[in-house]
């Protein structure tokens, strides 16, 4: 009943916001800390000159000035604590890592580098400051910043970064992208009242076509827009990821035609669900643990051969090698045949048979497989993998790593059904695997489109999309750090994409359980 309840309450919020009618929407207030021209409590002002010597100045010029703010630091004085964070805030960790390893600054100074690396990583999410306090506290004892001084240092310069002041939303309200985009909406309704700072929340269908989509950009750059998110449809994100600099700025929700993303236009940012981005990491994993020989299964239609490709690419790049490989028919009338072909179990038998004619005598035999492979790189649906995985233990090669495509797993937990999948690796989205765990009660608090197989992901994208707003600027500027979201671990990569990094998972008892690779491999 809450679960209805609290899907009618996001459809009507839906309604109620959205463009097709004209009428504009409130400012939502009431919360604590800093919206768009607003600061925390006991928040300094910034000063003019800090502000444009942040802006400004190379680094060796800002670690200079930093080093002569720090000098004041006896003791916890916030609006100069906040002015060293800011002229550290465009230097990127890499090199503020290397200037904490190098030689040229004593330890009294690094520490308030350490400080900055700290800081920055604990103010993606509020509940994780505590915790990076806690520690701070005990690897700096004695520091003029203890404890309770970082945590509050911390929440202040998280408030400098908020949600733009007017977002539209451009996703199509029918069609055949209606229910991936409802979930998505779901997904930016749901982190929007968590969180909606000072900012104000607007809908507008981008329709079915370009033109569609085009008009509704233009409609709420108009009305005041000053950051868009989507539109969804291939063709729109390719049109709407061309408009110039002075435009609006974009978070696509698609990747465009030319496979560029964000495509490096300035204000043009994109984060997506990238099928083949994540046959990429895959690749990636393997090559980590030195594993350069693979067979490659991939069903026998567009999809294969498009994550094959992108696979392949990647793999090839990290000197990795494809040994063999088949195609498919999901059906899965023939998975028997084309693995004793593929694992070379017919070709011994076809060895048996013509040594035992040659000999004239009947002889003992056992087939035995082909072992040139380091691993099987699977894209397969839930149904195909159930057949495959017990067809490669029963012959022989039940101890070969099998890393799969996420799709994989079907996105609800099935132990009976899947225990044929056990020992499977995949990656898996950080939402998708705490949803796998969370209790009834915990998924009886969603909407439909955060449960329904094949659309919870799509409400993840959606979260990840409000959320990850405030910090593109930051993201941008520090290309080393990463945001953790509910779609994976994004980075901003410099053509404007926000490079996914998913968690992983294996099948064991038929359920999806963190799996965590082995170091050093």
């Amino acid at each position: 009943m809450r679960k209805q309840i609290f899907t009618v309450l996001l459809v009507l919020a839906a309604t109620v916001l959205l463009t097709a009618c004209s009428a504009t929407g409130s400012r939502p207030g009431g919360r604590e800390g800093a919206g768009r021209g607003g600061r925390a409590p006991g928040e300094a002002e910034p000063s003019e000159r800090d502000q444009t010597l942040a802006r400004q100045l190379p680094a060796a010029q800002k670690l200079a000035e930093v080093e002569r703010l720090a000098r004041q630091l006896t003791h916890y004085q916030p609006d100069i604590l906040l002015a060293v964070l800011r002229h550290l805030q465009s230097i990127p960790s890499t090199q503020l890592k290397s200037a904490v390893a190098g030689g040229r600054y004593g330890d009294d100074f690094k520490q308030w580098l350490d400080l900055a690396l700290e800081v920055r990583a604990s103010v993606f999410d509020g509940h994780s400051i505590e915790g990076a306090a806690r520690r701070w506290a005990e690897n700096h004892p004695g520091h003029v910043i203890d404890r309770t001084a970082f945590a509050d240092i911390a929440t202040i310069y998280r408030s400098q970064f908020s949600s733009p002041a007017q977002v539209a939303v451009l996703l199509p309200a029918g069609g055949g992208l209606q229910a991936a985009a409802r979930a998505i909406r779901d997904g930016i309704l749901n982190a929007y009242f968590e969180n909606p700072g000072h900012s104000m929340l607007r809908f507008y269908d981008s329709g079915d076509s370009t033109a569609a989509a085009a008009a509704a950009y233009q409609r709420a750059q108009a009305e005041g827009a000053t950051q868009v998110i989507g539109p969804l449809r291939v063709e729109s994100t390719l049109a709407l990821g061309s408009q110039p600099a002075a435009g609006v700025p974009i978070l696509l929700l698609n990747d465009n035609s030319t496979g560029q993303n964000g495509g490096g236009m300035p204000g043009v940012n994109s984060l997506t669900l990238s099928q083949s981005e994540e046959a990429g990491a895959v690749a990636d994993r393997a090559l980590d643990r030195a594993q350069h020989r693979a067979i490659v299964l991939v069903p026998d239609n567009a999809w294969g051969t498009r994550i094959e490709s992108a696979f392949q690419e990647r793999f090839a790049a990290g000197a990795g090698r494809i040994v063999d490989g088949a195609r498919f028919d999901n059906s899965g009338t023939e998975q028997d045949t084309m693995l004793t072909q593929l694992l070379g179990i017919e070709a011994s038998r076809s060895r048996k048979q013509a040594l035992q004619a040659w000999l004239g005598i009947p002889l003992g035999f056992e087939p035995y497989r082909r072992h040139d492979f380091d691993f099987i790189f699977l894209a397969a649906s839930p149904e195909v993998g159930r057949q495959i995985k017990p067809l490669l233990r029963f012959y022989d090669a039940g101890d070969i790593p099998v890393y799969a495509m996420g799709r994989i797993y079907s996105g609800r937990v099935a132990a009976t059904a899947d225990r044929d999948l056990d020992g499977i690796v995949f990656p898996i989205t950080p939402w998708q695997l705490r949803a796998a765990n969370r209790s009834g009660l915990g998924r009886a608090k969603l909407p439909e489109s955060a449960l329904s197989s094949g659309y919870e992901n799509l409400y993840a994208l959606g979260l990840d999309a409000w959320r990850v707003l405030p910090w593109l600027d930051l993201l941008r500027q520090d290309p080393g750090l990463t945001y953790p979201g509910q779609t994976g671990f994004l980075k901003l990569l410099d053509d404007g994409h926000l490079h996914r990094e998913p968690a992983w998972a294996r099948f064991s008892a038929g359920r999806p359980l963190p799996y965590h690779w082995p170091q050093g491999s």
